[in-house]
């Protein structure tokens, strides 16, 4: 039983992980892979942001390694 708990936790870990998404930007202008919200953004943020990981939300998404909060001014 230990052992089926164990892999169900560290299967949510992976996959939570797997699903994240990734932002490339540049001089505002911002293409994202595997964002529930959008795929192409003008943002707040204008410098290069190559393949970095984000958390995103309506407004605004969140460069998980900087912690920089960028919002989002028009999206498709």
């Amino acid at each position: 039983m230990k052992k089926v708990i164990l892999i169900l936790v560290l299967g949510l870990l992976f996959t939570n992980a797997a699903n994240s998404a990734k932002v490339n930007c540049s001089n505002g202008e911002c293409e994202f892979n595997y964002s529930v919200h959008y795929n192409w953004a003008n943002t707040s943020c204008y410098e290069t942001i190559f393949n970095e990981e984000v958390k995103t939300n309506v407004s605004n998404f969140t460069i998980v390694k900087t912690g920089q909060l960028c919002q989002v001014f028009e999206s498709k």
